[in-house]
């Protein structure tokens, strides 16, 4: 059965309209910058988080679009990928900064491939950046110690818990009392600032939501700290915020991420720890760990890592010390005398 000719035009009309919005295969008239900020980064949204998305988002703008945003999407080829990445590591950027684009660039054009909108992805054909492996700064114990020492009110449980636990800093700032019970903690929420705003989002996987064991001078610190924190409630009364958070700012609202990073930084410049980072204490916790012969899968666990081979790979500088031990516990049981 055929239809009017006004079925026709209304058809028209909408099959005009989804290639002028580029969701018809019709790329000679999509830019690159057409496809990414209309079709892909709205599309990506319903997939990552809202601070990876922000992330995908700002090195999109900052690096791929002011470069190669107005080649059209069928005619971009690998060597305008290519340029795109010689282009950022000439104007200073760093090598991991270079990689990130390039993959956030190809996942977008992967999806322009599965939309039929370019028949291959111009990024397979192009050799990303390899950056350097970071150079880890460990804190020794003892440095460890003497921060917890230093630190007082809410930055020094925020720092007790993170060297105690190996917990990210969004992890301890969005622990929530409901999610301790004796001395397990539960990760199941994690602290961010997206666009403006403080919220409480999930674990970025399902090993990142998981039970920590704490230590005794841990559960410690915090029932001392319950108890100040509801003296605290009870001097302030009805202005008191009840986040449930174990780490608040004074009146039970959470301590903001960057003032938590920027409190820390002042004390290590007090103190002289030049160059050590909040995320050092992570590193700090996971070394300990490993050099007193707790198994990797374990070490792992901990972390909330994605794979134990990621947690070899990055504490491989701990691993070869390790040797010794696999020696010395062969030569107990087979060793001769």
């Amino acid at each position: 059965m055929r239809g009017s000719r006004r079925d026709a035009e209304k058809a028209l009309t909408a099959l005009l309209r989804e290639i002028d919005q580029g969701l018809v295969a019709e790329p000679g008239r999509v830019s690159v910058a057409r496809f990414l900020e209309d079709r892909w980064l709205p599309h990506a949204v319903t997939r990552v988080r809202q601070a990876t998305h922000e992330r995908y988002g700002s090195l999109l703008r900052r690096h791929v679009i002011p470069r190669i945003g107005r080649v059209q999407l069928s005619k971009l080829r690998p060597v305008h990928v290519q340029s795109t990445l010689d282009a950022m590591l000439a104007d200073g950027l760093s090598p991991r900064t270079a990689l990130h684009a390039y993959r956030v660039l190809s996942s977008a054009l992967k999806q322009a491939v599965r939309w039929q909108l370019i028949p291959t992805n111009p990024a397979v054909a192009v050799a990303p950046p390899r950056p350097d492996r970071p150079s880890l700064s460990i804190p020794e114990s003892v440095d460890v110690r003497r921060l917890l020492d230093e630190a007082q009110g809410p930055l020094r449980m925020a720092l007790l818990l993170a060297a105690s636990t190996g917990m990210r800093r969004g992890e301890v700032l969005g622990l929530r009392w409901s999610a301790i019970d004796g001395d397990k903690a539960r990760v199941t929420t994690s602290l961010q600032r997206v666009g403006g705003s403080l919220i409480f989002a999930a674990p970025k996987t399902d090993r990142a939501r998981r039970t920590i064991s704490l230590p005794p001078f841990a559960v410690e610190a915090l029932r001392l700290w319950r108890r100040e924190q509801t003296e605290r409630r009870l001097l302030i009364g009805e202005a008191w915020n009840d986040a449930d958070v174990v780490v608040d700012r004074g009146d039970g609202r959470p301590l903001d991420p960057a003032e938590f990073s920027h409190a820390f930084g002042r004390l290590c410049s007090r103190l002289g720890f030049e160059g050590v980072r909040l995320h050092d204490l992570r590193h700090s916790f996971a070394t300990s760990l490993l050099t007193a012969g707790v198994h990797p899968k374990v070490v792992s666990e901990a972390l909330g890592h994605a794979s134990v081979a990621f947690t070899m790979d990055t504490y491989q500088h701990v691993l070869p010390t390790m040797g010794d031990q696999v020696a010395a516990a062969i030569e107990t049981a087979l060793g001769r005398g």
